[in-house]
Formats: structure tokens, C-alpha cells, sequence
């Protein structure tokens, strides 16, 4: 076989690779990113959470997510999977969905995380100036107000994207902007983030340390009630830590993908490696999206009390199942 058909068979081997990945993991993607969303809403909207400040930025984060599951998603299966771009066939269309769906959506997600680890370091401080900002009255306000900023942070996304014709894909313009955007995608949606997360989760870790030390010993009725605010600051704590973890082992990909691309934006490339790059592209920028879609399996292995509470959506049916019974035995015999 020659060299010449032996790389004609290697493209198409990838390029069928590339497909089957993209549609099973699209198709696995949105059935449990739906499920799971569903599921989170649920739990969040119990009595033990929505009182909680931080539960409302986790929301915040989940109706972003179904954003992305719902939207995104099925626009990369159709891009990926079947061949159809939607966002080729129109500038206006390539701009407005990269900027409003495919950044906008995703990057909420991961700035409302961030805002919930913030707010559990003020709730946990010494201080009653900063305990006071951590309420659901400063929550409602500071949510539509991350929202625009993250408007305002994207607001280049639309002026320097591009139709590549040759790849039929919306990509940032080749050359200088090309390698901003990776290292700014690095920063803004990367790194910046899940260093946010870290930083006050550790913060907030010494504050309930520093709380638990100032409290009476003898005093029972503040000991219980200190005991179980520990309880829900720590699984709190470890909900943001472990989506810290797997969000930056993820959200990096397609980073150092558009650092990699405008570094080699200058080669010719053959059939072959414009194959591999095009495989290297849809996994980076399928994998990114985990985190935003798959939030609630992330709480359910991080939070005791997220699937305590979860576990409740089946108890209450079966505690209620024979009450229900009960009451029509009793009606039937009057």
C-alpha cells in the first residue's frame, strides 16, 4: 500500500472517530445534563438550601448550565456529529451564537461558582460588615449584575470572530487575536475562576476554624447550633473544591487548542493533519463543557448532604405511597 493511500485511510478513519465521539458524547451529555439539572433545581429548592445565599448562586449557575446543555450542546452534535454548521452560513448568526451561547452561557456557569465561594467566605468571617453581604438580598442583586459584567467581558468575541471557510467553523481571527483569545480564555474562563474558588474555599475553611475556636465550651445551645452550620459550610466547601478540581483539568483544553492552532496558524497543513487538528478541536471543546453539564453528578459525589437531600425526591413517594392507600380504604368503608 502506498503512502499516499495509507494517509487517505488514516484521514477517514479519523474523521469517522471524530464523529462517532461527537455523537455519543453529545447524546450522553444531554441526557444526563437534563436529568441532572432537573435534579439540582430540585434539591436546591428545599428548605435546608434555599435559604441559603449561596444555594442562589449554584442556581444561578445550574440555569446555565441547562443553557448549555440544551443549546450548545445539540449546536456542536449537529456541527460535530452531522456535518451541519449552523454558524457558517451567516456572520450575523456566527457572532451573535458564539458570543450568546456557546461563551456567554458557559462562562456564567463557571463565574456563579466562583460567586458562591465568595460568598461562603463572607458568611463564615469574624467580621459583621462582611457577614452582612453574604444574604439573599445582596445575592439577587449581585447575580444580574454578574451577568452583565460577563456580557461586558465578552463583548470582543463578536467583532473579532470569523467564518472559516476552509473548516466551514466560527473561529477567532487567525493570527494575533487568535492567540489572545487562548491565553485570555486561559485567564478569564481557566484559571481565573477556579483560583477564585480556591482562594476563598481556603479562606473560608480558616474563618469557621478560627469561629469554632471562639466558642464557649460550655455553652451547648451554640455548640449544636455552630455544629450544624459546620456541617453545611463543609459540604458547601467540598461541592466548590471538587468543581474546582475537574474544572480546571477541563475548561484548560480548548485554551491551550487555540494556542496550539494560532502557533501553527501559518503552516500549510495536508488532508491528514487538518483531520487530526479538527479531532483535537471537537474533543477540546466537547470535554470543556463537562463541568457546566454534569454539575449535579459533581455534587453527588463531593456533598453528603446533597444526596441526602437528593434521596428525599424517593423517600417522600414511598412514605406517602401508604398514607394514600390509607385514605381510600377509609373512604371505601364509609
Amino acid at each position: 500500500m502506498s503512502s499516499s493511500s495509507s494517509n487517505i485511510t488514516e484521514t477517514i478513519f479519523i474523521q469517522q472517530t471524530t464523529i462517532i465521539f461527537a455523537r455519543i458524547w453529545c447524546y450522553s451529555i444531554i441526557i444526563l445534563g437534563i436529568i441532572g439539572h432537573m435534579s439540582s433545581i430540585y434539591v436546591f429548592t428545599r428548605p435546608s438550601f434555599r435559604s441559603n445565599s449561596c444555594i442562589w448562586y449554584f442556581f444561578g449557575a445550574t440555569i446555565s448550565g441547562i443553557c448549555v446543555v440544551t443549546i450548545t450542546i445539540p449546536i456542536r452534535l449537529l456541527q460535530a456529529g452531522y456535518n451541519i454548521n449552523l454558524l457558517a452560513n451567516s456572520l450575523v448568526v456566527c457572532k451573535a451564537i458564539t458570543l450568546l451561547l456557546l461563551q456567554w452561557a458557559r462562562g456564567q456557569s463557571a463565574w456563579f461558582t466562583a460567586l458562591a465561594s465568595i460568598d461562603r467566605f463572607l458568611c463564615s468571617s469574624s467580621s459583621a460588615t462582611l457577614r452582612s453581604f453574604s444574604s439573599l438580598h445582596v445575592a439577587r442583586r449581585i447575580i444580574p449584575l454578574a451577568i452583565l459584567v460577563v456580557d461586558i467581558i465578552y463583548i470582543h468575541v463578536p467583532i473579532y470572530f470569523q467564518i472559516n471557510i476552509r473548516q466551514q467553523t466560527c473561529i477567532p481571527l487567525p493570527g494575533i487575536y487568535q492567540t489572545f483569545y487562548g491565553a485570555w480564555n486561559l485567564i478569564v474562563y481557566s484559571i481565573g475562576p477556579p483560583f477564585i474558588m480556591l482562594y476563598f474555599g481556603i479562606r473560608t475553611v480558616q474563618n469557621i476554624r478560627q469561629s469554632i475556636r471562639r466558642v464557649e465550651i460550655n455553652n451547648l445551645p451554640i455548640q449544636n447550633l455552630q455544629q450544624r452550620h459546620k456541617v453545611t459550610d463543609r459540604q458547601l466547601i467540598q461541592m466548590m473544591l471538587f468543581q474546582c478540581f475537574i474544572f480546571i483539568l477541563t475548561a484548560s483544553v480548548p485554551s491551550v487548542q487555540f494556542i496550539y492552532t494560532s502557533v501553527r496558524s501559518n503552516i500549510i497543513i495536508d488532508a491528514l493533519q487538518a483531520a487530526k487538528d479538527n479531532l483535537f478541536y471537537n474533543i477540546a471543546g466537547l470535554i470543556s463543557l463537562a463541568v457546566p453539564c454534569l454539575s449535579f453528578y459533581l455534587f453527588i459525589l463531593s456533598s453528603k448532604l446533597f444526596r441526602y437531600e437528593f434521596m428525599k425526591l424517593f423517600t417522600a413517594k414511598r412514605t406517602h405511597q401508604p398514607l394514600v392507600i390509607t385514605r381510600q380504604i377509609t373512604s371505601r368503608r364509609n
